[in-house]
């Protein structure tokens, strides 16, 4: 038995949208051409922190997860125990017992590999016997960025107990003669052929058109690996906006392994 299950695709899309509409608002476009947006490695969060190092990204968005009963929501020190008599959900948050319902809150700060910290706000949107359905927001950095291209870990369909996936929208603004930001592609500017980049393997076309794709895929720092899916916006000879999707794979040697932060 379980409580009412609400879409979770209604829920995603209301936060998804707040995301994304706020990232449009800040955004401060200065020619007709080409909108500008602010440029960050953080996604669609356009206030740029001055205290992140130049080698370190941030990546936030929205998010759900299931986590099966009797099972910890990955990277985390979060345990589903399951649904008690009474009807509530009993989670184990750090050897502590907690009793919830749909709607209640369940956050999470810590660091589930060394370099990468990440903070949850979820709520819970519907839990019952076999397992538990959270909603909310995401907030993740890495440090100690040095991008390098590689072969990434497989995400299946059934989860693997040491992947720990994140996949969140990122907007990013290039100026030329940089990389878009976790990789090694370089904008070189605007050609009759229309985007040109460098950092491609030797036998890849350089060039893309507005709606165009641009993928990377490779290793951020040992155990974390990014998959990014972009999509050419718009572009001139001074810069190149893209928006798509980020996908950050973390390589965990054990679940357990994730220790809160203060």
């Amino acid at each position: 038995m379980k409580n009412r299950k609400e879409p979770i695709s209604f829920w995603l899309s209301i936060i998804g949208l707040s995301a994304i509409l706020s990232a449009c608002v800040a955004a401060s476009p200065n020619r007709d051409s080409t909108p500008t947006l602010t440029p960050t490695p953080e996604g669609t969060q356009k206030t740029v922190d001055q205290r992140l190092p130049k080698d370190s990204l941030a990546y936030r968005g929205p998010m759900e997860e299931s986590v099966a009963a009797d099972s910890f929501l990955p990277g985390t020190n979060i345990k589903y125990v399951g649904i008690r008599p009474d009807k509530t959900a009993e989670i184990n948050i750090g050897g502590q017992r907690a009793f919830k319902r749909s709607g209640d809150s369940l956050t999470w700060k810590g660091s589930p590999l060394n370099g990468v910290d990440v903070e949850l706000r979820d709520r819970i949107l519907w839990y019952g016997e076999k397992q538990l359905q959270l909603v909310g927001t995401m907030n993740l950095t890495i440090e100690n960025v040095a991008p390098k291209r590689s072969s990434i870990p497989q995400i299946s369909d059934k989860r693997v107990s040491n992947l720990i996936v994140h996949k969140v929208p990122v907007i990013y603004q290039v100026k030329r003669g940089e990389a878009i930001p976790g990789t090694t592609l370089i904008y070189q500017g605007k050609t009759e052929k229309g985007v040109q980049l460098a950092g491609l393997p030797k036998d890849e076309y350089p060039y893309r058109l507005i709606g165009d794709t641009i993928t990377w895929q490779g290793e951020l720092r040992s155990q974390v690996y990014l998959d990014l899916l972009l999509r050419t916006v718009a572009y001139n000879n001074d810069n190149l906006d893209v928006t798509g999707w980020a996908t950050i794979i973390l390589v965990s040697n054990n679940q357990n392994q994730a220790t809160n932060m203060p």
